[in-house]
């Protein structure tokens, strides 16, 4: 019998959590398929650790996950970026290598494009600007922050969708725990201005609200459907399309995103089936922050790692259908959460149906430190599964002793 291809772009959550959905079908042993994987570096970070490195609650080394020899195992690797998708001559290519498929997964994610406002890569350049989306761009931000003292502080939401939509206004909430545990939080004004109408508007109206008050509890400032026009270096000003400005002393932001790589040269985010995954190209599926997932209701899936967790399953339940290695598919569910850290140790979960019919019921609870611990917990039992320290990871995910800087 001759072997079914299978190729993966993209080493990340979603691209693993293909290979691990393999695993417990036990398809990588079957004999009946060749699994291909293919990254730039084969270094992958879980999102939520990100804001954890401003805050001091990580330092750099401990936030990359290279995923082991036994989890590959059975899988062929090429470390490489993949330049194209011919899906006609069912080829992928990059610099220097090209491989067909009989059935591709597209795990590549997305990329910060700071150049997408006006302004906004110059004030990175300057030092006045920073994001966390990215490991040494988060490890960039920690420094800034401590050494800041005093003055207005803006977090920046210029445009959707991004990765982690929790993540700015956790992130606003960290910055100022921080900066309380070291009695500066009174020389410090913290705004967000938001394109959004409300906090994690993907998750429903309920979270949104519930988010809000967290953020005045932090006495943070909620400024919502603010369109950016463009950031005035100079002056420490961000600009606003229907008018005004707001001044900063450190400007935090939200890279605008794109996605990694589309299908065929498109530049766009690759439009899936919201059960089974498949894009619209025969023999393709897109998982994780890569795919545009709608709701039944209207509503864009949000970028998360939970979510690329279970469009995965989909998808390889679906793949191997395609590849009559299975004899049924699945379905993408919409379940799933997202744990908001407000700062103390503390974290509220909103966990809901992103499918219910006519809005994603998501409802967050109160936080607590046990939430916060689940965190933690989810972090190393990732890093446990893809990368285990018996392989000679050095990386121990408990908390530094002097990593607060």
């Amino acid at each position: 019998m001759v072997k079914k291809r299978l190729v993966i772009l993209g080493a990340g959550i979603g691209g693993l959590s293909v290979i691990q959905e393999l695993k417990q079908r036990g398809s990588l042993a079957s004999g009946n398929l060749e699994v291909t994987i293919i990254d730039k570096s084969f270094v992958h970070f879980i999102g939520f650790t990100l804001p954890w490195l401003v805050r001091g609650w990580r330092t750099p080394d401990q936030v990359p996950i290279v995923p082991g020899k036994q989890f590959l195992d059975g899988v062929t690797t090429i470390t490489g970026t993949v330049t194209a998708i011919d899906s006609q001559r069912r080829v992928v290519s990059g610099d220097d290598f090209e491989i067909g498929y009989d059935a591709l997964v597209v795990a590549l994610g997305a990329k910060n494009n700071l150049s997408a406002v006006p302004g906004l890569e110059e004030a990175n350049d300057a030092g006045i600007c920073h994001h966390y989306y990215s490991i040494e761009d988060a490890a960039k931000a920690h420094r800034a922050l401590a050494d800041f003292t005093g003055g207005k502080i803006a977090m920046l939401i210029p445009s959707l969708p991004f990765r982690c939509p929790p993540a700015p206004y956790e992130g606003a909430m960290l910055i100022a725990d921080y900066l309380k545990e070291r009695g500066r939080r009174q020389e410090a004004q913290i705004d967000i201005f938001t394109v959004e109408p409300r906090p994690m508007p993907a998750a429903g109206p309920s979270p949104g609200p519930q988010v809000e008050a967290f953020l005045s509890q932090a006495d943070i400032g909620f400024h919502r459907n603010m369109s950016c026009q463009g950031i005035d270096v100079a002056t420490k000003q961000i600009k606003f399309a229907q008018g005004g400005s707001a001044d900063f002393d450190l400007l935090f932001c939200v890279p605008p995103h794109e996605p990694a790589l589309g299908l065929d040269y498109e530049r766009n985010w690759i439009a899936v089936d919201n059960r089974t995954l498949a894009a619209d190209k025969e023999g393709i599926w897109a998982v994780g922050d890569i795919a545009a997932i709608i709701t039944p209701s209207g509503t864009p899936v949000p970028k998360a790692a939970i979510m690329a967790k279970g469009q995965a399953r989909a998808a390889v339940d679906n793949v191997l259908r395609y590849l009559c290695l299975a004899p049924a598919g699945g379905a993408f569910t919409g379940i799933g959460y997202c744990i908001v850290d407000v700062g103390s140790r503390l974290a509220a979960r909103g966990i809901g149906d992103f499918y219910a019919p006519y809005a994603p019921a998501v409802e967050v609870g109160q936080p607590s430190l046990d939430m916060h611990a689940f965190k933690e917990r989810e972090e190393r039992d990732w890093r446990t599964l893809v990368a285990p320290a018996s392989e000679g990871d050095p990386v121990n995910c408990e908390d530094p002793p002097n990593a607060a800087g």
